[in-house]
């Protein structure tokens, strides 16, 4: 699996051309639970702010 395609310019230097899209459920699904931990921790855990 190539995760990034490289070529080369007229220079000689290496170039990134673009990503693998083979991640991107993975990515997807980290971003997604981190989302549901913090949410979860914002009402479970988090110190509530009392108004009067």
């Amino acid at each position: 699996m190539e995760f990034f395609r490289l070529t080369r310019n007229v220079w000689g230097q290496e170039v990134l051309q673009g990503m693998s899209w083979d991640l991107i459920g993975i990515f997807f699904g980290l971003g997604l639970a981190c989302i549901v931990v913090h949410a979860l921790y914002r009402f479970f855990l988090a110190p509530k702010l009392i108004k009067r």
